[in-house]
């Protein structure tokens, strides 16, 4: 059985932004207006939408789904949630990076039988700057549906501050049963995404809720350099550890403002 307590300590790696992990996990393309991800030939994931801010100004982001984070010269200055449209901010000159996470889809619903772009990731609607369409995008492609790529890249810098799209790998402190499944509990840490043994375990939200635990099989264990590595794309300050646990925690609290 495993035991309730074992944990492993979880050290920053680095950010997805690096150069390194781009060429090992992603791709690059260029859009004369930002496209969404089905556009830009992916499903999920995480797309960055990069341009060059030469003048001062008001920008203006239609819609986005289903979160997106805006950095101006690698420091965070706003969050859009999937619900909001039409957000404002104002830029100084410097380089912008839209990070755009795709929280998966569903096949339900008559808001999407309507108009196929409402099931479309990404920037979806126009981005403006001072009322004008913004054009000639840099964009960078992340699935991120494992993360095996991150074995070929280099460790980014330490000294960073916390952005979105965070990396974080942990190394289990003894190997657990591979007879046995097991639940990973990410309590204390933000929103973000899994992986265990370099295979995508799903999304986790502690601070949403209610879901506390991802299910991970007994075969993911087993081996005596089993690790567990976390994008982190919220939270500037996660816990230093996850806890593999044998019972499942779906009836966490609820907190509807996150969302």
């Amino acid at each position: 059985a495993v035991v309730s307590t074992q944990s492993t300590g979880m050290k920053y790696w680095g950010s997805i932004l690096n150069e390194s992990f781009i060429s090992q996990c992603g791709s690059k393309t260029k859009n004369v207006h930002p496209l969404s991800l089905e556009e830009n030939k992916q499903t999920n994931g995480v797309a960055v939408y990069s341009k060059d801010i030469e003048k001062s100004g008001t920008l203006m982001v239609g819609k986005v789904r289903d979160r997106a984070y805006l950095l101006l010269d690698r420091k965070l200055i706003l969050t859009i949630k999937g619900k909001d449209s039409n957000v404002s901010i104002g830029l100084t000159p410097g380089r912008l990076e839209i990070i755009v996470l795709s929280d998966g889809h569903i096949n339900t619903g008559h808001v999407h039988m309507d108009d196929p772009r409402n099931y479309m990731k990404g920037i979806t609607e126009p981005v403006l700057y001072d009322s004008e369409p913004l054009l000639n995008w840099d964009v960078t492609l992340l699935p991120l549906d494992d993360m095996s790529c991150l074995q070929k890249t280099e460790q980014g810098s330490r000294d960073q501050p916390f952005l979105p799209g965070s990396v974080y790998i942990g190394q289990l402190a003894k190997t657990c049963d591979s007879t046995t499944d097991t639940f990973l509990d990410t309590t204390g840490w933000g929103k973000g995404v899994t992986y265990f043994q370099t295979i995508n375990l799903g999304r986790h939200w502690p601070l949403a809720g209610p879901q506390l635990t991802l299910y991970a099989p007994g075969p993911f264990c087993g081996e005596s350099d089993s690790k567990i590595t976390v994008h982190m794309v919220e939270f500037e300050k996660p816990a230093d550890h996850v806890t593999l646990t044998d019972e499942s925690n779906l009836r966490g609290p609820i907190d509807p403002s996150q969302l």
